[in-house]
């Protein structure tokens, strides 16, 4: 029974980590070659586990662009990898952190370019 539980985490770490993958390009002009290669949803995900960020810092520190950012947060929250900290309504604007659903599947990711 515990391997059943093990293998079915599995299973949605893959899952969730092509879903992660199938995302378009993020538009690089000079960035790292690991940032450059990841999708748009990567790029965010993995700026999300430095820490809680708004779509517009997203825009500035990564090479998506804020609006490209808002969509694959949206994206990403649908799936419950990341979450909503403070609303849109708020003054400064939404910030978004990591699950921890999020954080398996970015380990997944991880992983799986190391082999």
């Amino acid at each position: 029974m515990p391997n059943d539980a093990i293998e079915s985490e599995r299973e949605q770490m893959a899952a969730d980590a092509g879903f992660i993958a199938e995302s378009g390009g993020a538009s690089t002009a000079s960035v790292s070659t690991a940032e450059s290669t990841r999708s748009a949803r990567a790029v965010v995900l993995f700026r999300l586990i430095e820490g809680p960020v708004s779509p517009q810092a997203i825009g500035t520190d990564t090479p998506i662009s804020t609006g490209r950012a808002h969509r694959a947060l949206t994206e990403l929250h649908k799936r419950d990898l990341v979450e909503l900290l403070v609303p849109e309504e708020a003054t400064d604007g939404p910030i978004f952190g990591v699950t921890a659903r999020g954080e398996k599947a970015a380990f997944y990711i991880e992983q799986q370019g190391k082999t």
